[in-house]
C-alpha cells in the first residue's frame, strides 16, 4: 500500500493534465475499481470539465474538476474525483490517441495527453464525490498540518494508552498517510520497541518524530524522484531511482541479515499490528 510521499509522487504524474479539458472518459466498467461510484456517472461528471486541482491527504488522491477555467476562482463549482492505488494501482501519462489495454481501467483524455489510471490487482479505487463538497473537511488532520498539535493527539489518543506504538502509527484515523515502513522509520527512530503500549511512551516525542519522518519521506521519496517521463508512470513500492539514504531503517529492513544503521546488530522481525515490522533488538528492547 503506497504512503503518504509515494501518493504524492503518484499525483505529480497527473500534474501535466491541469487546467486542460477532459474531452473524453474511458473505462472498464464491471471492474472492483467502480464499487464506489458506476464509471458512467463519473463519465457523465468529467466530460467537458477541466481539471482546476489536484492535492493528496494521507494515501488518497484527489483531483478537482470544474466547468471552465475562464472566470475559475475558489467559488466555482468543483467537482473531486478521488483516487486510491491500493496494492498495484499505477498513474501514467499516454499519447492522447492511447488504446487502452486490458489493466488500464480508468483513462482521462484531453486533447494533448491522456491521464490512465491501471490496477492489475483491481484493489484500488475511483470515487466521486459530491460537486461542491470538500473531501478533505471531513477527514483527520494530517501530520505535517498546524493543527496536528500535541493536544490533538492527546484528545484522539486519550482512551487507546494500551494499544501498541505501531497499530497508534498505522491508525489513519490518526496518523494519515502513516503505513508499515513509516511507522518502522518512526519507532526505530524513537528506539522504542513497536509493540509497546502507548501509555508507556512519550506522546510529544512519537508527534515529533513522526512529522520529521514524514517531512524526510517527502524529501527523498516525491522531491527527489518528480518524474521526469510520465510515460513510465508510478506505482506503489517503485521509488523510480532515490530512495532515503542509509542512515535511515528503509534501506536495511528487508535485507537479509540487515543491520541496524545505528549500533549495527542484525535487526529482528515479526508480526506486531497485524504487520510485518523490522526493529533493532538492542536500540528497541522489548521491555
Amino acid at each position: 500500500m503506497p504512503e503518504l510521499a509515494e501518493v504524492e509522487l503518484a499525483r505529480r504524474i497527473w500534474e501535466p493534465g491541469k487546467d486542460q479539458e477532459i474531452i473524453a472518459v474511458e473505462s472498464h466498467p464491471k471492474t472492483r475499481v467502480y464499487r464506489d461510484t458506476p464509471a458512467r456517472d463519473i463519465q457523465g461528471h468529467l466530460v467537458g470539465k477541466t481539471m482546476v486541482d489536484s492535492r493528496t491527504h494521507g494515501k488518497r488522491l484527489i483531483f478537482g474538476f470544474a466547468d471552465s477555467l475562464l472566470g475559475y476562482s475558489p467559488r466555482t463549482s468543483v467537482t473531486y474525483l478521488e483516487v486510491h492505488l491500493g496494492m498495484s494501482g499505477r498513474l501514467f501519462l499516454a499519447a492522447p490517441e492511447h488504446h487502452p489495454d486490458k489493466h488500464d481501467h480508468f483513462v482521462l483524455r484531453t486533447k494533448s495527453i491522456s491521464l490512465v489510471y491501471s490496477d492489475y490487482r483491481q484493489f484500488g479505487r475511483v470515487y466521486l464525490h459530491q460537486p461542491d463538497t470538500k473531501p478533505w473537511d471531513t477527514l483527520p488532520v494530517e501530520v505535517l498540518h498546524t493543527k496536528f498539535t500535541l493536544a490533538y493527539l492527546r484528545r484522539l489518543t486519550a482512551r487507546r494508552k494500551g494499544t501498541s506504538l505501531k497499530a497508534l502509527l498505522l491508525d489513519q484515523s490518526i496518523f494519515p498517510g502513516i503505513g508499515n515502513w513509516m511507522a518502522d522509520e518512526i519507532c526505530w527512530r524513537l528506539c522504542s520497541y513497536p509493540g509497546t503500549a502507548l501509555q508507556e511512551l512519550d506522546l510529544a516525542a512519537i508527534r515529533r518524530v513522526s512529522r520529521q519522518v514524514c517531512r524526510g519521506a517527502l524529501r527523498h521519496v516525491a522531491d527527489k524522484n518528480s518524474p521526469r517521463d510520465g510515460t513510465r508512470g508510478f506505482s506503489p513500492g517503485s521509488y523510480v531511482e532515490q530512495v532515503p539514504p542509509s542512515c535511515w531503517l528503509f534501506q536495511h529492513r528487508w535485507k537479509a541479515g540487515g543491520s541496524c544503521p545505528r549500533c549495527h546488530s542484525t535487526l529482528e522481525r515479526g508480526t506486531i499490528a497485524t504487520r510485518t515490522t523490522a526493529w533493532c533488538p538492542y536500540c528497541q528492547p522489548e521491555t
